[in-house]
Parts: structure tokens; sequence; C-alpha cells
């Protein structure tokens, strides 16, 4: 893989960053091109690059329809607020980032938390489908760290028979598949997040992808403020979610090398599979065949009982590493939500067990399997010197 990221010399001294955007120097000569061009146009929002990106985006996903918003959660609250949900109730993953929770509040529902499965890191597809009541609008699935929900063809059809709407938050997940069909095509609605750090950034921005055209044009209304067929003719309550033209140049650009990027991906966790194989007090959890897993974030499991915190640190201050964690703590447990909500600790036992104990080393597309080794022995040395053996 060629990067400008991967030429400089590794050594012990140098910091290895937990996430790093891919964007080659040719690459950023042409970006730099197309930008120069959007400026001179004066055309800065919904123009050319806009709906190029919108069309291979669906294209690559095979949907019929991609729109093309400001962030993530724009994209949620669209779909949320298409689906009417007011005053009734969404199922969501308690391990999740807060503003999908945020997104269903500001939407007038109710928020149903789920715990999680341990050993794929996703909702409890018992929990989930056991929350559902005649209050029930819709069910919200998260893709956490790239896998995609294995039970969501199961979720998709209690959904069907009950007349409540599936999203899927494809966030971790651009270029997840199971069984052939990739993750943002496989229910009523996809939402897509562009942050930095995801696996393709437009440096902030989002994207709905349906096969239902009525949600399709209600989203690029309500993006724009309501628009009907111009400012002057505004139909729906909106906001403004644009995407701009220069964060579409970027995810055009960012869309091209994703398949490398996944390839890539998945064969540095191979070697974090076969490095650790033999360290007996973390476990790495595996998947059918039938996933390709896009390798967002890579959750490991430390034993029960180990110092997790500790751990962490050592790695990041004495060998230069950076290392994160899925959504530790659970949206349950934070401040906002205990505050507003009443939650509190035990409600979702799983994944507060979970959670605390895992850890996710680097990964990302400027990484070379020489630093992959380097975070391997750090990981061996670190757990020897916590007492872990």
């Amino acid at each position: 893989m060629t990067n400008r990221m991967t030429t400089d010399t590794d050594s012990p001294e140098k910091k290895i960053a937990a996430a790093s955007p891919l964007f080659p120097q040719q690459d950023i000569d042409e970006i730099q091109r197309a930008i120069s061009n959007i400026l001179l146009s004066g055309r800065l929002i919904l123009g050319e690059h806009t709906l190029a990106f919108e069309q291979e985006f669906q294209s690559y996903l095979g949907v019929e329809y991609a729109v093309a918003v400001s962030t993530c959660t724009a994209a949620i609250q669209i779909a949320l607020r298409f689906y009417q949900v007011k005053q009734r109730e969404v199922i969501l993953p308690t391990n999740n980032f807060i503003g999908v929770v945020s997104a269903v509040l500001a939407e007038g529902a109710t928020p149903i938390l789920t715990d999680m499965n341990t050993e794929t890191f996703c909702a409890d597809t018992d929990d989930v489908l056991a929350r559902i009541t005649p209050k029930t609008a819709g069910i919200i699935l998260v893709h956490i760290a790239g896998l995609v929900h294995p039970d969501i063809d199961h979720i998709r059809r209690v959904c069907e028979d009950k007349g409540i709407f599936l999203l899927e938050d494809a966030s971790h997940a651009h270029g997840a598949e199971i069984d052939g069909r990739k993750a943002g095509s496989l229910a009523d609605v996809g939402c897509f997040s562009f942050y930095p750090t995801k696996l393709m950034t437009t440096g902030s921005g989002g994207m709905l992808t349906t096969r239902n055209k009525q949600l399709a044009d209600y989203a690029r209304s309500v993006r724009h403020h309501g628009v009907g067929n111009s400012l002057d003719d505004v139909v729906n309550l909106g906001n403004d979610w644009c995407m701009s033209e220069i964060h579409a140049v970027l995810g055009r650009f960012q869309l091209k090398r994703l398949e490398q990027n996944l390839e890539h991906r998945n064969r540095l966790i191979s070697r974090y599979k076969n490095g650790l194989k033999e360290v007996s007090w973390l476990s790495i959890p595996r998947y059918p065949k039938n996933f390709r897993h896009a390798y967002y974030k890579l959750p490991i499991l430390l034993r029960e009982g180990l110092d997790r915190d500790r751990f962490r640190r050592m790695i990041f201050e004495d060998y230069h590493i950076e290392n994160g964690a899925i959504y530790d703590p659970p949206c349950h447990l934070q401040p906002v939500l205990r505050d507003l909500l009443g939650y509190s600790e035990g409600m979702y036992p799983k994944a507060e067990s979970a959670l605390k104990r895992q850890f996710c080393p680097p990964i990302h597309s400027a990484l070379t399997e020489q630093q992959i080794d380097r975070v391997i022995a750090a990981i061996i040395e670190a757990g020897r010197r916590c007492g872990f053996d």
C-alpha cells in the first residue's frame, strides 16, 4: 500500500497513532486541484461532487438511493423524523455513541437501551426482541467495530412482521459484508459517518442510504431547511444538514481507496491474531467466514480481574502506542443520561462487565506490519509487567 504516512522510519520512540486517514500524495494533489475548481466555480454546496459522491456510494453498496448530509447523527435524525417517532420508543444498544441517543431524544422519542453480546460486541438479539412493545417505532442496530450484526436478517423479518423500521448505524462498517451483501443495504435505512477516525473520511459528514424513494426525497428536502422546489417553497421542517462540495470531493477519493484500505486492515488483523494467539490472558473475537469485517476497531478482551486501565496506560506511556476502547462507559452510565433518564449501574450487566476489560490496539491504513509487530511485542511485555501471565 502506498501512503505518505508509512515512509517514516519506525522506532521504539516514535508514537504509533490509534487512527490515521488514508490520503496518499497522489490523491492530495488531485483533491487540491478539485477544491481549487470548486472555489472558482462558486458552487460550494449541492453541486456536481455531492451528486457524484452519492451516485458512487449507492452503486458501491447496491442500493437505489444515497443522500449526503453533514453528519451521521443528522442522517439518523432525518430517518427518525421520517418515521415519526415522536412520543414512541426506539430500541438501540447501550454500547453505542451517545450521539445516537441524542438524535432519538431530539426527535421526541424515548430511547430503550439493550445489553450487548460479549462475543460480537453487537446488541444482544434476545434482549432487543424482548424490548419490543406496542409503543416501539423501530430498532437501531449498530455494526460495532466493523462487524455486521450477525442476526440482522432475523431482526429485519421481525420488524417487517410488526410494522416497525430497522435502521443500520454503519458508522464503523464501510464495506463490511454478510453473505456478500454490504452494510447499509440490509435494512430500511443505513446511516454512515465520515468522521476523521472512520474507515473513510470527509473531515465531517454522513450518508443516508435506502431503497425507499419517499425517504430519500424527504432526506434531500430536510437536509436543506425542508425545501421543495426552492428555498421559497419550504414543504418540511428541516435544518442546515448539507454536505459541502469540498467534503464530497474528499469522500469520492476516500471511496476509491476503501477496498484497498479494507484489504490492508484485514492483513494487519491476521498478523495481530497470529502474534497474540498464544497469549492466555486475552481473547480476540473470531467470526464466521460469511462475514467480511471492516475492522474499524479490533476489540480485545482481557481476562476478568485484570487491571485494564493500568495496562492501557503502560502501553501508551512506556511504549508510545496509542490505544482505545469502544464505548466505555456505555451510554447508560454517561452522566447526562443518568441525570436525564435515571439510568444506573447494574442495568446492563454484560455491557458493563465486558466494556471494562476491553481495549483496542491501533488499526488503520497507515500502519505497517513492522509496527504491528512492535505493538504485539508491547502488549506481551506490558502484560508480563502487569503480572497477567
